[in-house]
């Protein structure tokens, strides 16, 4: 192995044909920074890949030089792992093409991609890949961990829509992945995928949209809360498919003059239920969802579907810090209903959201998402936690790192009490790298195949920054088959 150079980046422009950013470059500080404000961490270099074969040549230099790397392609991993201090940032941000083939229904996607690239797309041809629910999440990062959005419950996840991934793994080699080829490596990316090679460009298939989208949404005082959430443990789950439910609890904002004064800096429960297809026909669909409690804000709004994945970008944007837990659940009685009520109203931060209008998806300490009893039509990948009746997040969110403590604090002891409920955790969801306890609890009886398959493709560990985090863990899991 050769001595590592005192300046990656200087070494690096000497081999790669795109642009290398080092420490010292006006764009530098820019160019590091990731979705979630709490990581602020200083790569050696940022190398701006325009293709598989700059990818390629960067790891390649990076393994023999035994200069750690990362990977980013839309930043919006909560755990941070895109970027890492002195080590070597791949950054496929500029492989950012779309081309949907309007008669095979296939797009192809470059790993740069943000889901609005892709869905401004589709909307040209009423076609979608099921996907997300922010416009500006990465494509790649939310497919390699499976990929839920509000088309799941009719359609199944992102990673059922994968027909190739073009992979470059640890040796270099650029892969085509498939069913047909490279199988095995195509199960572990469709769910673990952050551990197994750097992905540069995606094959979809899409689905035809299902109409315009209707959203409604209702806003309860405290003292309805538990009711309405009895209600929908019963009706979400099997509410039909093109209809998701979705509740958040927060602490309304002082400054939400739509609420009646009574309620505002108060708790409160948001119930949204997202319904495609015709508008006439959404009334009587979602009635039962809004039978009890005594509703203090409503509001019913039709969009298209692109419209729809860009509705919250503000509430989800750039400059927040985040800490968040997730949990599958099949188990929503009525202690759990308490356990959720209490930790809710304890939360010790404040309400992050947009002051200009009330949006169906917010910044809150607690959100939990009606999945259905249908199974879905592909599952044979590595994914986790995206299969339960119910999703529940555990949110911590701050502005300042002073409020930072008591918020990862909170959020660490409502997830420890929630855990008799978790049958699984969707990885894409939480806020921690991991360690071997922490991949085994995620992929259960999947672990062995997944380790198996690693020391496969990358007997080393050279992409150690996914799932498993060697400064936790020196021993690594993933060679341990």
């Amino acid at each position: 192995m050769s001595r590592t150079p005192a300046d990656p980046a200087d070494a690096l422009r000497d081999v790669v044909t795109c642009d290398v950013v080092g420490p010292d470059d006006p764009s530098y500080d820019m160019l590091r920074r990731v979705w979630n404000a709490d990581i602020d961490r200083r790569p050696a270099a940022i190398v701006r890949c325009a293709s598989a074969r700059d990818v390629s040549v960067a790891l390649g230099w990076c393994v023999a030089h035994g200069v750690a790397i990362t990977v980013r392609g839309g930043g919006h991993n909560l755990a941070g792992t895109a970027v890492a201090d002195d080590a070597v940032l791949i950054d496929t941000g500029l492989l950012r093409h779309v081309d949907l083939d309007p008669d095979t229904g296939r797009v192809v996607v470059g790993a740069g991609c943000r889901w609005g690239d892709v869905d401004r797309v589709g909307a040209e041809y009423d076609r979608a890949v099921p996907a997300g629910v922010v416009s500006h999440t990465g494509v790649a990062g939310l497919t390699l961990g499976g990929g839920v959005g509000y088309l799941t419950r009719m359609f199944g996840a992102s990673v059922d829509y994968v027909d190739e991934i073009e992979a470059v793994v640890a040796d270099g080699r650029i892969l085509t992945v498939s069913r047909d080829e490279h199988a095995d490596l195509f199960w572990a990316l469709r769910g673990a995928g952050h551990n197994f090679g750097i992905a540069t460009k995606f094959t979809f298939r899409t689905v035809p949209l299902p109409g315009v989208v209707t959203i409604r949404q209702v806003f309860y005082g405290a003292e309805d809360r538990a009711e309405v959430l009895r209600l929908f443990r019963e009706w979400g789950p099997d509410a039909p498919g093109n209809v998701g439910t979705y509740i958040r609890l927060l602490r309304a904002p002082e400054y939400w003059s739509q609420l009646p004064a009574a309620h505002r800096g108060r708790p409160v429960l948001s119930l949204a239920t997202i319904c495609y297809g015709d508008p006439a026909e959404e009334p009587a669909i979602t009635a039962p969802m809004f039978a009890v409690g005594t509703p203090i804000y409503r509001n019913v709004r039709t969009m298209p579907h692109v419209t729809l994945q860009h509705a919250t970008d503000d509430e989800f944007r750039y400059g927040v810090a985040h800490y968040w837990k997730h949990s599958a659940v099949e188990r929503l009685d009525d202690d759990a209903i308490e356990l959720i009520l209490r930790n809710c109203d304890a939360y010790p931060g404040a309400s992050l959201n947009a002051s200009a209008n009330i949006a169906h998806q917010l910044l809150c300490p607690f959100e939990i998402i009606a999945g259905t009893r249908s199974p879905r039509p592909r599952p044979d990948d590595s994914t986790s936690g995206i299969e339960s009746l119910f999703s529940a997040n555990i949110g911590a969110d701050w502005l300042y790192p002073a409020q930072k403590a008591p918020l990862v604090e909170w959020a660490r002891r409502f997830d420890k009490e929630l855990e008799p409920y978790r049958n699984g955790t969707y990885i894409n969801f939480t806020s921690v790298a991991g360690n071997d306890e922490m991949a085994r609890s995620v992929y259960g009886d999947k672990y062995d195949r997944l380790a198996a398959i690693k020391h496969r493709y990358d007997p080393d560990n050279v992409f150690s920054r996914g799932l498993v985090d060697l400064a936790e863990n020196e021993d690594s899991p993933w060679l341990s088959a």
